[in-house]
Protein backbone atom coordinates (compact mmCIF):
# COMPACT_ATOMS: atom_id res chain seq x y z
CA UNK A 1 0.00 0.00 0.00
CA UNK A 2 1.26 3.29 -0.94
CA UNK A 3 0.93 6.66 0.87
CA UNK A 4 -1.92 8.69 -0.33
CA UNK A 5 -0.65 12.43 -1.35
CA UNK A 6 -2.68 15.45 -2.00
CA UNK A 7 -0.67 17.74 -4.52
CA UNK A 8 -3.36 20.03 -3.93
CA UNK A 9 -2.14 21.31 -0.60
CA UNK A 10 1.42 21.17 -2.01
CA UNK A 11 3.56 24.11 -0.94
CA UNK A 12 7.01 25.67 -1.88
CA UNK A 13 9.95 23.42 -1.20
CA UNK A 14 11.77 24.44 1.80
CA UNK A 15 15.33 24.61 0.92
CA UNK A 16 18.35 25.02 3.48
CA UNK A 17 19.29 28.82 3.34
CA UNK A 18 23.33 29.39 2.41
CA UNK A 19 23.77 32.28 0.11
CA UNK A 20 24.18 36.15 1.86
CA UNK A 21 23.80 34.09 5.59
CA UNK A 22 26.66 33.18 7.07
CA UNK A 23 26.10 29.69 8.99
CA UNK A 24 26.67 30.02 12.45
CA UNK A 25 30.07 28.34 13.73
CA UNK A 26 31.71 29.28 17.24
CA UNK A 27 33.30 32.66 16.28
CA UNK A 28 29.53 33.71 15.31
CA UNK A 29 28.54 32.88 18.47
CA UNK A 30 31.09 34.47 20.21
CA UNK A 31 30.57 37.34 17.98
CA UNK A 32 27.05 37.75 19.05
CA UNK A 33 27.12 37.29 22.89
CA UNK A 34 30.19 40.30 22.78
CA UNK A 35 27.83 42.53 20.65
CA UNK A 36 24.67 41.80 23.13
CA UNK A 37 26.95 42.33 26.11
CA UNK A 38 26.46 39.11 27.08
CA UNK A 39 30.59 38.44 27.22
CA UNK A 40 33.64 41.20 27.43
CA UNK A 41 35.64 41.00 24.47
CA UNK A 42 38.93 39.38 26.73
CA UNK A 43 36.75 36.76 27.58
CA UNK A 44 36.81 35.36 24.20
CA UNK A 45 40.24 33.99 25.10
CA UNK A 46 39.40 32.52 28.50
CA UNK A 47 40.36 29.07 28.86
CA UNK A 48 37.28 28.09 30.49
CA UNK A 49 35.00 29.46 27.93
CA UNK A 50 33.40 25.74 25.96
CA UNK A 51 31.05 25.57 22.98
CA UNK A 52 29.57 22.32 22.79
CA UNK A 53 27.34 21.81 19.33
CA UNK A 54 24.03 20.61 20.27
CA UNK A 55 22.53 21.00 16.96
CA UNK A 56 19.14 18.58 15.65
CA UNK A 57 16.37 20.50 13.74
CA UNK A 58 18.86 23.93 14.00
CA UNK A 59 22.01 24.96 14.44
CA UNK A 60 22.33 25.12 17.90
CA UNK A 61 25.61 26.00 20.18
CA UNK A 62 25.76 26.24 24.06
CA UNK A 63 28.55 28.41 25.42
CA UNK A 64 29.65 28.27 29.36
CA UNK A 65 31.85 30.56 30.80
CA UNK A 66 31.84 29.64 34.58
CA UNK A 67 28.21 29.20 36.29
CA UNK A 68 27.16 30.93 32.94
CA UNK A 69 25.89 30.10 29.67
CA UNK A 70 23.77 30.66 26.94
CA UNK A 71 22.02 28.80 23.70
CA UNK A 72 22.94 30.20 20.45
CA UNK A 73 20.22 28.99 17.78
CA UNK A 74 20.03 29.65 14.17
CA UNK A 75 17.74 27.99 11.28
CA UNK A 76 19.12 26.03 8.68
CA UNK A 77 16.52 25.95 6.59
CA UNK A 78 13.60 28.76 5.46
CA UNK A 79 11.12 26.95 7.38
CA UNK A 80 13.32 26.75 10.98
CA UNK A 81 14.43 29.98 10.04
CA UNK A 82 10.62 31.62 10.35
CA UNK A 83 10.85 29.12 13.80
CA UNK A 84 13.69 31.25 14.98
CA UNK A 85 11.87 34.28 14.13
CA UNK A 86 8.62 33.62 15.72
CA UNK A 87 10.58 32.09 19.19
CA UNK A 88 12.44 35.72 19.76
CA UNK A 89 8.53 37.02 18.88
CA UNK A 90 7.26 35.36 21.98
CA UNK A 91 10.20 36.10 24.32
CA UNK A 92 9.70 39.26 23.16
CA UNK A 93 6.08 39.10 24.41
CA UNK A 94 6.24 37.55 27.37
CA UNK A 95 9.65 39.54 28.48
CA UNK A 96 6.85 42.26 29.98
CA UNK A 97 4.46 39.60 31.54
CA UNK A 98 4.25 38.03 35.08
CA UNK A 99 5.42 35.14 33.64
CA UNK A 100 8.81 36.32 33.01
CA UNK A 101 10.17 33.58 35.97
CA UNK A 102 9.16 30.41 34.09
CA UNK A 103 11.54 31.68 30.76
CA UNK A 104 15.20 31.72 30.31
CA UNK A 105 16.84 35.00 29.70
CA UNK A 106 16.46 36.23 26.58
CA UNK A 107 19.51 38.33 25.19
CA UNK A 108 19.07 39.13 21.53
CA UNK A 109 17.77 38.59 18.27
CA UNK A 110 19.57 39.18 15.09
CA UNK A 111 16.97 39.70 12.02
CA UNK A 112 19.67 39.64 9.45
CA UNK A 113 21.62 36.43 10.65
CA UNK A 114 18.78 34.84 12.44
CA UNK A 115 21.03 34.83 15.48
CA UNK A 116 18.96 33.92 18.41
CA UNK A 117 20.13 34.20 21.71
CA UNK A 118 18.81 33.08 25.65
CA UNK A 119 20.23 31.99 28.79
CA UNK A 120 21.50 28.52 29.10
CA UNK A 121 19.25 26.86 32.34
CA UNK A 122 22.09 24.58 33.49
CA UNK A 123 19.00 21.99 35.07
CA UNK A 124 17.26 18.70 34.44
CA UNK A 125 14.29 17.86 33.03
CA UNK A 126 10.95 16.11 34.78
CA UNK A 127 11.88 13.08 33.52
CA UNK A 128 15.62 12.48 34.81
CA UNK A 129 13.52 13.72 38.21
CA UNK A 130 11.06 11.01 37.47
CA UNK A 131 12.01 8.29 39.42
CA UNK A 132 12.59 10.07 42.43
CA UNK A 133 10.70 10.40 45.94
CA UNK A 134 6.78 10.71 45.75
CA UNK A 135 6.52 14.07 47.46
CA UNK A 136 8.82 14.99 45.11
CA UNK A 137 6.77 13.78 41.93
CA UNK A 138 3.79 15.25 43.65
CA UNK A 139 5.43 18.70 44.21
CA UNK A 140 6.40 18.67 40.52
CA UNK A 141 3.02 17.78 38.91
CA UNK A 142 1.49 20.48 41.06
CA UNK A 143 4.09 22.89 40.13
CA UNK A 144 4.28 22.22 36.25
CA UNK A 145 0.25 22.67 36.56
CA UNK A 146 0.29 25.90 38.14
CA UNK A 147 2.91 27.24 35.85
CA UNK A 148 1.24 26.27 32.53
CA UNK A 149 -2.08 27.78 34.10
CA UNK A 150 -0.27 31.03 34.47
CA UNK A 151 0.60 31.06 30.98
CA UNK A 152 -2.50 30.01 29.98
CA UNK A 153 -4.53 33.21 32.08
CA UNK A 154 -2.22 35.78 30.65
CA UNK A 155 -4.71 38.51 29.04
CA UNK A 156 -5.02 38.93 25.52
CA UNK A 157 -2.88 37.50 22.23
CA UNK A 158 0.29 40.12 23.05
CA UNK A 159 0.83 40.62 19.82
CA UNK A 160 1.22 37.00 18.56
CA UNK A 161 -0.89 35.70 15.83
CA UNK A 162 -3.03 32.89 15.69
CA UNK A 163 -1.39 29.33 15.54
CA UNK A 164 -3.11 27.49 12.57
CA UNK A 165 -3.61 23.52 14.12
CA UNK A 166 -0.40 21.74 13.85
CA UNK A 167 0.92 19.95 10.80
CA UNK A 168 0.95 16.75 12.26
CA UNK A 169 -2.65 16.93 12.22
CA UNK A 170 -2.88 16.87 8.80
CA UNK A 171 -0.58 13.80 8.03
CA UNK A 172 -3.70 11.68 6.72
CA UNK A 173 -3.28 14.58 4.13
CA UNK A 174 0.37 14.29 3.64
CA UNK A 175 1.82 16.71 0.41
CA UNK A 176 4.59 15.78 -2.19
CA UNK A 177 6.73 18.04 -0.25
CA UNK A 178 6.59 16.64 3.42
CA UNK A 179 6.47 12.78 2.46
CA UNK A 180 10.00 13.60 0.51
CA UNK A 181 11.65 13.85 3.87
CA UNK A 182 9.66 11.56 6.23
CA UNK A 183 11.88 8.40 6.70
CA UNK A 184 10.79 5.06 5.61
CA UNK A 185 9.08 4.23 9.24
CA UNK A 186 6.94 7.28 9.35
CA UNK A 187 5.89 7.09 5.92
CA UNK A 188 4.81 3.24 7.62
CA UNK A 189 2.62 5.23 10.13
CA UNK A 190 1.05 7.53 7.94
CA UNK A 191 -0.17 4.38 5.66
CA UNK A 192 -1.35 3.10 8.78
CA UNK A 193 -3.30 6.57 9.90
CA UNK A 194 -4.84 6.58 6.25
CA UNK A 195 -6.00 2.91 6.00
CA UNK A 196 -7.52 3.68 9.59
CA UNK A 197 -10.91 5.39 10.04
CA UNK A 198 -10.90 5.88 13.62
CA UNK A 199 -7.72 7.62 13.40
CA UNK A 200 -8.28 9.95 10.19
CA UNK A 201 -11.78 10.75 12.09
CA UNK A 202 -9.62 11.37 14.88
CA UNK A 203 -7.30 13.96 13.41
CA UNK A 204 -10.45 15.54 11.41
CA UNK A 205 -12.37 16.38 14.88
CA UNK A 206 -8.78 17.83 16.78
CA UNK A 207 -8.71 19.94 13.44
CA UNK A 208 -12.19 21.21 13.20
CA UNK A 209 -12.42 21.69 17.30
CA UNK A 210 -9.17 23.97 16.99
CA UNK A 211 -9.97 27.03 18.88
CA UNK A 212 -7.46 30.08 19.58
CA UNK A 213 -7.92 31.11 22.98
CA UNK A 214 -4.73 31.90 24.79
CA UNK A 215 -1.31 32.07 24.77
CA UNK A 216 0.17 28.79 24.64
CA UNK A 217 3.93 26.85 24.13
CA UNK A 218 1.94 24.51 21.57
CA UNK A 219 5.10 21.68 22.48
CA UNK A 220 4.61 21.07 25.39
CA UNK A 221 6.85 17.88 26.60
CA UNK A 222 9.17 17.10 29.03
CA UNK A 223 11.47 17.95 27.10
CA UNK A 224 10.77 22.05 26.81
CA UNK A 225 10.38 21.62 30.62
CA UNK A 226 13.50 22.40 33.09
CA UNK A 227 14.18 22.72 36.39
CA UNK A 228 16.04 25.01 38.07
CA UNK A 229 17.58 24.43 41.77
CA UNK A 230 14.61 25.25 43.65
CA UNK A 231 12.26 22.94 41.34
CA UNK A 232 11.04 26.35 39.50
CA UNK A 233 9.69 24.96 35.98
CA UNK A 234 11.26 26.74 32.68
CA UNK A 235 9.83 26.86 29.78
CA UNK A 236 12.14 26.62 26.40
CA UNK A 237 11.85 26.06 22.94
CA UNK A 238 9.24 28.50 21.97
CA UNK A 239 9.57 27.93 18.25
CA UNK A 240 5.65 27.14 18.10
CA UNK A 241 4.70 29.83 20.83
CA UNK A 242 1.94 31.82 20.40
CA UNK A 243 -2.02 32.02 20.79
CA UNK A 244 -3.80 29.33 20.25
CA UNK A 245 -5.39 26.12 22.12
CA UNK A 246 -4.69 25.53 25.57
CA UNK A 247 -6.07 21.77 24.86
CA UNK A 248 -3.00 20.88 23.02
CA UNK A 249 -0.60 21.97 25.97
CA UNK A 250 -2.56 19.66 28.27
CA UNK A 251 -3.27 16.84 26.30
CA UNK A 252 0.44 16.65 25.41
CA UNK A 253 2.27 16.45 29.24
CA UNK A 254 -0.90 14.13 29.87
CA UNK A 255 -0.30 11.80 27.02
CA UNK A 256 3.49 11.99 27.37
CA UNK A 257 3.76 10.22 30.73
CA UNK A 258 1.65 7.10 28.79
CA UNK A 259 4.90 7.25 26.49
CA UNK A 260 7.24 6.87 29.34
CA UNK A 261 5.72 4.02 30.62
CA UNK A 262 5.29 2.80 27.13
CA UNK A 263 9.06 3.05 26.78
CA UNK A 264 10.62 2.41 30.02
CA UNK A 265 12.25 -0.80 29.79
CA UNK A 266 12.33 -1.22 33.69
CA UNK A 267 8.71 -1.14 33.63
CA UNK A 268 8.41 -4.53 31.91
CA UNK A 269 11.57 -6.52 32.54
CA UNK A 270 11.94 -7.80 35.58
CA UNK A 271 15.51 -6.61 37.26
CA UNK A 272 15.20 -9.71 40.05
CA UNK A 273 13.95 -12.65 41.49
CA UNK A 274 11.94 -10.83 43.97
CA UNK A 275 9.72 -8.22 41.67
CA UNK A 276 6.79 -9.83 40.23
CA UNK A 277 6.46 -9.66 36.63
CA UNK A 278 4.51 -6.00 35.35
CA UNK A 279 4.97 -5.19 39.23
CA UNK A 280 6.89 -2.31 38.07
CA UNK A 281 4.26 -1.53 35.03
CA UNK A 282 1.36 -1.23 37.34
CA UNK A 283 3.29 0.89 40.02
CA UNK A 284 4.48 3.07 36.89
CA UNK A 285 0.20 3.46 35.73
CA UNK A 286 -0.31 4.76 39.28
CA UNK A 287 2.18 7.33 38.69
CA UNK A 288 0.79 8.15 35.85
CA UNK A 289 -2.68 9.03 37.83
CA UNK A 290 -0.91 10.74 40.06
CA UNK A 291 0.57 13.18 37.99
CA UNK A 292 -2.62 13.22 35.91
CA UNK A 293 -4.72 14.33 39.14
CA UNK A 294 -2.06 15.98 40.71
CA UNK A 295 -1.08 18.51 37.36
CA UNK A 296 -4.69 19.53 36.31
CA UNK A 297 -5.73 20.14 39.97
CA UNK A 298 -2.78 22.42 40.06
CA UNK A 299 -4.01 23.72 36.69
CA UNK A 300 -7.28 24.78 37.90
CA UNK A 301 -6.49 26.47 41.34
CA UNK A 302 -4.63 28.60 39.63
CA UNK A 303 -6.09 29.24 36.01
CA UNK A 304 -9.18 30.97 38.08
CA UNK A 305 -10.91 30.93 34.83
CA UNK A 306 -13.35 28.42 32.90
CA UNK A 307 -12.07 24.45 31.96
CA UNK A 308 -14.86 22.46 31.32
CA UNK A 309 -13.40 19.36 32.83
CA UNK A 310 -17.18 17.80 33.39
CA UNK A 311 -18.16 14.86 31.53
CA UNK A 312 -18.08 16.57 27.91
CA UNK A 313 -15.16 18.43 28.60
CA UNK A 314 -12.97 15.51 29.95
CA UNK A 315 -14.48 13.34 27.47
CA UNK A 316 -13.34 15.67 24.83
CA UNK A 317 -9.82 16.44 26.29
CA UNK A 318 -9.08 12.23 25.83
CA UNK A 319 -9.95 13.24 22.45
CA UNK A 320 -7.41 15.65 22.45
CA UNK A 321 -4.69 13.44 24.30
CA UNK A 322 -5.59 10.53 21.66
CA UNK A 323 -4.63 13.24 18.68
CA UNK A 324 -0.99 13.55 20.88
CA UNK A 325 -0.25 9.99 21.01
CA UNK A 326 -0.95 10.04 17.33
CA UNK A 327 1.81 12.91 17.31
CA UNK A 328 3.97 11.01 19.44
CA UNK A 329 4.02 8.06 17.61
CA UNK A 330 5.31 9.54 14.02
CA UNK A 331 7.41 11.65 15.59
CA UNK A 332 9.22 8.19 17.46
CA UNK A 333 9.91 7.08 13.78
CA UNK A 334 11.49 10.03 11.85
CA UNK A 335 14.91 8.54 12.18
CA UNK A 336 13.65 5.09 11.61
CA UNK A 337 13.71 2.65 8.62
CA UNK A 338 10.81 0.47 10.46
CA UNK A 339 8.38 1.76 13.04
CA UNK A 340 9.01 0.31 17.16
CA UNK A 341 6.06 -1.63 18.11
CA UNK A 342 5.76 1.15 20.25
CA UNK A 343 4.24 3.04 17.62
CA UNK A 344 1.98 0.37 16.60
CA UNK A 345 0.60 0.37 20.30
CA UNK A 346 0.34 4.53 20.64
CA UNK A 347 -1.72 4.42 17.31
CA UNK A 348 -4.14 1.82 18.82
CA UNK A 349 -4.56 3.85 21.91
CA UNK A 350 -4.97 6.59 20.20
CA UNK A 351 -8.22 5.10 18.38
CA UNK A 352 -9.00 3.28 21.55
CA UNK A 353 -9.09 7.06 23.16
CA UNK A 354 -11.21 8.43 20.60
CA UNK A 355 -13.92 5.61 20.48
CA UNK A 356 -14.18 4.91 24.38
CA UNK A 357 -12.95 8.09 26.07
CA UNK A 358 -14.50 7.50 29.17
CA UNK A 359 -12.70 4.09 29.70
CA UNK A 360 -9.25 6.12 28.61
CA UNK A 361 -9.69 8.81 30.94
CA UNK A 362 -10.81 6.14 34.02
CA UNK A 363 -8.36 3.31 33.13
CA UNK A 364 -5.09 5.15 32.16
CA UNK A 365 -5.57 8.53 34.06
CA UNK A 366 -7.80 7.65 37.50
CA UNK A 367 -10.64 9.96 36.52
CA UNK A 368 -14.11 8.62 36.64
CA UNK A 369 -16.50 10.90 34.11
CA UNK A 370 -19.42 9.59 35.13
CA UNK A 371 -18.78 11.01 38.49
CA UNK A 372 -18.21 14.89 37.66
CA UNK A 373 -21.32 15.63 35.49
Amino acid sequence: MTVLVHPEHDVPRKTAFTAGLPVLDEVAAIRILISCGALRPEQAADPRLTITDESRRCRCLIVRLGSAGWVVKQGTTAESRESMRQEAAVYRALQPTAFTPHLPGFLAYEEETGLLVTEFVESKSPREVNGDEPERRTALALGIGTVLARLHRLEGDLGLDDKPPPPILRCGYPTLDSVEFHSPASLEVIRTVQANDTLMSLLATVTERWTPEVVTHNDLRGDNILLRDDDEPVLIDWEMGGWGDRRWDIAGLLSERLVWWLTDPDLWVPWNEQVVPNEAAVAGMREIRDFAHVFLGGYLVALTGSLDLHKAGLSDLMTWCAARLVHFAIENTHQRNTPQVTARQLMQMAANFHQNPEVAARTFFGLALSDVG
